[in-house]
């Protein structure tokens, strides 16, 4: 089982690069991207990001196109990629601040372009921390990371077991409960969203646990 895996793009580059959730391995640059005056913008961009990588020892290399074409996803890459090793996540304790937090359980969602999208939607509204089940994301995760604008490498994340055992934590530390339904609920206008508050969405096909509730 492969234990990193190549992204691309230099949203992702730099996230991961920000970031202390992962080791960052390689980083590879099209050099002709680089020495291109046609786009000094760009090129001056991509710069940046080289020399943040060399600020933190990241192991810098130059390629060409064929390389790219090689071992990139699409054609979206803009000429630089990296290779990164596997996320760390944290425990359930760690995301919880002093203040009170608004924590969402991400339950089932398989697609992970959705997953991702969903990812950078939380964090643009400045949610603590996301949980999810344990499962093994590394082979997805260079989409995850894309789709998600580098905000999967930014946000606060840990992996559980049980939703169940998980939800009963949170209660414990007086947290409120919330997910969305079709029967037996009320308005989100009547509803006490205020902080501590976990939040469970489910996934695309089967939904949510009821057991939870």
């Amino acid at each position: 089982m492969p234990t990193s895996i190549v992204i691309e793009g230099k949203i992702s580059v730099d996230a991961v690069l920000r970031s202390n959730f992962r080791n960052v391995l390689t980083i590879f640059y099209d050099v002709a991207k680089l020495q291109r005056t046609k786009n000094k913008k760009r090129a001056r961009s991509l710069k940046q990001t080289l020399e943040l990588g060399n600020s933190k020892e990241v192991k810098i290399e130059a390629v060409d196109q064929k390389w790219f074409e090689q071992h990139a996803i699409g054609k979206t890459h803009g000429g630089i990629a990296a290779i990164v090793g596997e996320r760390t996540y944290q425990k359930i304790p760690e995301l919880l601040k002093s203040k009170p937090c608004v924590i969402f359980f991400l339950d089932g969602i398989e697609d992970p372009y959705n997953l991702g999208y969903t990812i950078r939607s939380l964090y643009a509204a400045g949610i603590d921390g996301i949980v999810m089940r344990q499962r093994n994301w590394l082979d997805v995760e260079g989409i995850i990371i894309k789709s998600s604008a580098g905000t999967s490498e930014l946000m606060p994340m840990a992996l559980v077991e049980d939703l169940e055992t998980t939800t009963n934590y949170f209660k414990s530390k007086n947290y409120t409960i919330a997910c969305t339904g079709k029967d037996e609920g009320q308005s989100i206008y009547q509803s006490n969203l205020k902080p501590p508050l976990f939040i469970v969405i489910g996934g695309e096909k089967r939904g949510i646990n009821r057991n939870i509730f």
